[in-house]
């Protein structure tokens, strides 16, 4: 099972719904919180989106690259916690929006 990755000051916590889709094929899926109350800030459980890298640029800036399975689907996306504000590239495709739309767009490729 995945670690939990908290930000450099522990103010977010991103945690993986993990599980096996193929022998040794392992699906990462984040959620992330706001450790002071448990908020749930950002969520892509319902569909099969991986993390496949995750970058702190600040105590509540952070870019992750997802990749849905199966397929050869990634989105790149910017996320600041603080101000509920995401982007998001995939393909020639781009959002810029809150993050409960970025969630929406992400599951929409």
């Amino acid at each position: 099972m995945k670690d939990d990755i908290f930000s450099p000051e522990g103010t977010y916590v991103i945690q993986f719904d993990v599980f096996e889709v193929k022998m040794s094929h392992w699906i990462e899926t984040p959620r992330i919180f706001r450790v002071a109350d448990n908020q749930l800030l950002f969520d892509l459980r319902g569909d099969v989106w991986s993390a496949m890298r995750i970058n702190w640029l600040s105590e509540s800036r952070l870019e992750l690259l997802v990749a849905k399975y199966p397929g050869r689907i990634s989105c790149h996306l910017f996320l600041d916690l603080q101000t509920d504000r995401g982007a998001g590239t995939a393909d020639n495709d781009r959002f810029e929006g809150n993050l409960s739309g970025l969630e929406n767009w992400v599951r929409q490729h």
